[in-house]
C-alpha cells in the first residue's frame, strides 16, 4: 500500500473520530423527553462505519479513543460509562465477520446487536444493584421495561445508519 492510500484512510479515520466525539457531545443535550436520564446517542455509528469501510483495528481504536473522552469530559457516568461503550468490541468483532463475507449481512447484524445489548442488560443490573445499591426488584423492572428497548433501538440505528453511509460511500467511490 502506497503512502497516499495509507494517509487517505487515516484521514479518514480521523474524521470519523471527530464525527463520533462530536455526536457524543451533542447527545449529551438531547434526552429523550419521557425518560431525561436516557440520551439519544447516535455516535457509535462512525465507529462502526470505520469497521465496515477499512478494519476492525481503526474500530477498535475509535472506540477506545471516543469512550475516553466521552468518559472523561462529557460523562456523568465516568467509569461506567466507558465499560458500556467498550461493550460494542463485541459488536466490531460481528461486523469484521460480515466484512469477510458479504452472504452474512443479516446473520452478523443480528448478533452484532444481541450480543452487546445482551451484555450491557448484566452490565446494568450489576451496576444498578451492585454500585447504585438499587433493589434488584426495581433494577430488573428498570432493565425490562426501559433499558433492554432502548439499548435495541440504539443499537439497531447505529448499524443501520453505519451500514446506509458505508455502501453510499462505496458506491461513490467506485
Amino acid at each position: 500500500m502506497d503512502n497516499s492510500k495509507k494517509l487517505k484512510i487515516m484521514a479518514m479515520n480521523a474524521l470519523l473520530a471527530s464525527v463520533s466525539l462530536c455526536l457524543s457531545i451533542i447527545s449529551s443535550y438531547l434526552p429523550i423527553p419521557f425518560l431525561p436520564v436516557l440520551k439519544i446517542d447516535l455516535s457509535d455509528f462512525p465507529i462502526f462505519m470505520s469497521t465496515l469501510l477499512f478494519n476492525s483495528f481503526f474500530g477498535h481504536l475509535i472506540l477506545f479513543i471516543v469512550a475516553l473522552l466521552k468518559s472523561i469530559f462529557f460523562s456523568s457516568t465516568g467509569w461506567c460509562g466507558f465499560a458500556m461503550r467498550m461493550v460494542n468490541i463485541v459488536a466490531i468483532f460481528f461486523l469484521k465477520l460480515y466484512k469477510s463475507d458479504n452472504k452474512k449481512i443479516i446473520f452478523c447484524f443480528v448478533l452484532a446487536t444481541i450480543f452487546p445489548v445482551f451484555i450491557k442488560l448484566i452490565m446494568n443490573f450489576l451496576f444498578l444493584t451492585k454500585i447504585y445499591f438499587m433493589p434488584e426488584e426495581s433494577a430488573k423492572s428498570i432493565i425490562l421495561k426501559v433499558v433492554l428497548p432502548y439499548n435495541l433501538i440504539k443499537q439497531v440505528v447505529n448499524l443501520t445508519l453505519a451500514f446506509i453511509f458505508t455502501k453510499k460511500l462505496e458506491y461513490e467511490n467506485r
